[in-house]
C-alpha cells in the first residue's frame, strides 16, 4: 500500500474541495454564458447568432482535436509525473500548438467553413490565432487540475467570462457580424499569459519538490495506446457536440441553429458540473489509490446532488429559462431542452466509468462502447432531422443516453464492487 504522493494520509475532503472549485467554475461560467448569449440575442439578429455560434463551435472543435487527448492524460499522470512534470507539460504545449496551427490552416484554406466564416483575410487570420490560443487555454485548465491547483480554475474562467461579457456590447458596435466572436476570444491571451506564469514559476516547482510517487509511469508505447484510445473518444465527443452545430446550420439554417444552440448551452451547465466531479475523482484516485472506495462513494453522492435537482428544475422551468432569450427561443427550444436534460443520466454514468477505465489503463474498451453509441446517435439524428427539425437532436440524445446507461452501468457497478479502502494500485 502506498500513500498520497505528498507522503500524507488520504484526504477525501480534497476531492470535494477541488470538485467544488471546478463546479463553481462550470456553474459560474455557465450562468455567465447564458447571460452572454441572452445579451447577444437582444443586440444581434438570429442570423448573426447562428453564424457566430457555428464559428465558435468550429474553433472549439479544432482546438479539441489539436489537444491530442492531453487533457485527461494530464489529469491522470501529472499527479505521478514527479521531476518529469515541467518537460511533460512543455512538450505537450508545443506539440498541441503545432497541430492546432496545421489543422486550422487546412480548415480555413479548404473552405470548409465558408457558410459562416467571414471572407476577409484579416478576420480569417484572427480565427486562426483564436484556435491556437483556445487550444492552450483549455490545456492549462487540465494542467491546473492535474497538479491539484483546481482552486485557480474558477478564478481564471469566471474572470474570463466576465471580461467577454463586458466586451460584448462594445465590440458588437465595432463589428455587427464579428463582435460576438471578438468578445469571446479577446480575453484569452491575457488568461494564457497569467496562468502560464503561475504554472511554470510557482505550481510546477512546488509539485516537483513535493512529489514522491512510486507508481510506474506508462511506457512510450503504452502512452501512445492510451492517447489513441482517448483521442478516438475525443473525436466521438466532438462529433456529438461541436459538429452537431455545424450539421444543424447546414441542414436547417442559421435561425434554427440559434434555436438549437441556446438550449444546448443551458443543458451544458449540469454536464460541466458532472465533468468537474469526475475530473477531481480521477486526480484524487491517481494520487491516493488506496482510498479508491472512499473517493468513489464521495463522487457518486456529489453527482446525484448535481443530477437530480438539475433535471427536476430544468424540466419544470425550461420555458421560463428560454424566455430570457426571447419568446421564439421558448417556443422552439423548450421541448429540446427538456430532452437534453433527461439524457443526462447516461452521460453521467459514462463519465464515472471513464475514470475507472483511466485508472486501470483500459481506455479502449470504453472507446469501443462510445463509438457504437455515437453511430446510433448520428443514425437517429440524420434520419429524424428532416421531419422533426431541431428536436431530432433531443431524440438522438435520449436514444444515445439510454444505450450508454445500459452499457456502462453494469460494468461500473462491477468495478465499484472490486474497490476497497485497502486497495493497492497495480
Amino acid at each position: 500500500m502506498r500513500g498520497s504522493p505528498l507522503g500524507g494520509r488520504a484526504r477525501p475532503g480534497l476531492l470535494l474541495q477541488n470538485a467544488m472549485a471546478l463546479m463553481i467554475s462550470s456553474g459560474g461560467t455557465a450562468i455567465l454564458g447564458i447571460v452572454f448569449w441572452g445579451l447577444a440575442t437582444h443586440i444581434s439578429s438570429a442570423e448573426v447568432i447562428g453564424k457566430t455560434s457555428a464559428e465558435i463551435a468550429a474553433m472549439v472543435l479544432i482546438a479539441n482535436l489539436a489537444q491530442l487527448s492531453f487533457g485527461p492524460i494530464f489529469e491522470r499522470f501529472l499527479p505521478v509525473a514527479g521531476d518529469q512534470t515541467r518537460n511533460f507539460i512543455k512538450r505537450a504545449y508545443t506539440l498541441c500548438t503545432v497541430v492546432a496551427l496545421a489543422m486550422v490552416l487546412i480548415y480555413v484554406t479548404a473552405g470548409i467553413g465558408h457558410s459562416f466564416l467571414p471572407s476577409s483575410f484579416v478576420w480569417r487570420a484572427l480565427f486562426v490565432i483564436a484556435v491556437v490560443m483556445w487550444t492552450i487555454f483549455v490545456l492549462q485548465d487540465s494542467a491546473l487540475i492535474g497538479l491539484r491547483a483546481s482552486r485557480w480554475v474558477p478564478v481564471e474562467n469566471i474572470l474570463f467570462a466576465l471580461a467577454k461579457l463586458s466586451l460584448l456590447p462594445v465590440l458588437v458596435m465595432v463589428s455587427k457580424t464579428q463582435g460576438i466572436f471578438l468578445a469571446w476570444t479577446t480575453p484569452v491571451a491575457i488568461a494564457i499569459a497569467v496562468i502560464s506564469w503561475y504554472l511554470f514559476t510557482r505550481r510546477i516547482p512546488q509539485h516537483m519538490a513535493a512529489s514522491s510517487s512510486s507508481e510506474r509511469l506508462p511506457s512510450t508505447r503504452e502512452l501512445i495506446l492510451l492517447t489513441g484510445a482517448q483521442y478516438t473518444s475525443l473525436i466521438i465527443s466532438v462529433i456529438t457536440s461541436s459538429i452537431v452545430t455545424l450539421y444543424v446550420i447546414s441542414r436547417l439554417g442559421a435561425v434554427a441553429n440559434a434555436h438549437f444552440y441556446v438550449p444546448a448551452q443551458i443543458a451544458a451547465g449540469p454536464l460541466l458540473m458532472l465533468w468537474a466531479i469526475t475530473r477531481s475523482f480521477l486526480v484524487e484516485a491517481a494520487n491516493e489509490p488506496h482510498a479508491l472506495r472512499r473517493h468513489s462513494n464521495t463522487t457518486i453522492i456529489a453527482m446525484l446532488v448535481v443530477l437530480v435537482p438539475s433535471m427536476a428544475v430544468g424540466v419544470i422551468f425550461a420555458p421560463d429559462f428560454l424566455r430570457i432569450f426571447g419568446a421564439t427561443y421558448a417556443e422552439h427550444g423548450t421541448t429540446l431542452l427538456r430532452m437534453m436534460l433527461l439524457a443526462l443520466p447516461g452521460t453521467a454514468i459514462t463519465d464515472f466509468y471513464s475514470c475507472y477505465a483511466w485508472l486501470d489503463r483500459h481506455v479502449w474498451w470504453m472507446t469501443l462502447r462510445q463509438t457504437i453509441a455515437a453511430v446510433i446517435y448520428f443514425t437517429v439524428l440524420v434520419t429524424c432531422i428532416g421531419h422533426f427539425g431541431i428536436l431530432a437532436v433531443g431524440i438522438a440524445s435520449l436514444v444515445s443516453s439510454g444505450i450508454q446507461g445500459i452499457c456502462f452501468l453494469p460494468i461500473s457497478i462491477r468495478r465499484y464492487r472490486q474497490t476497497s479502502d485497502a486497495e493497492v494500485a497495480s
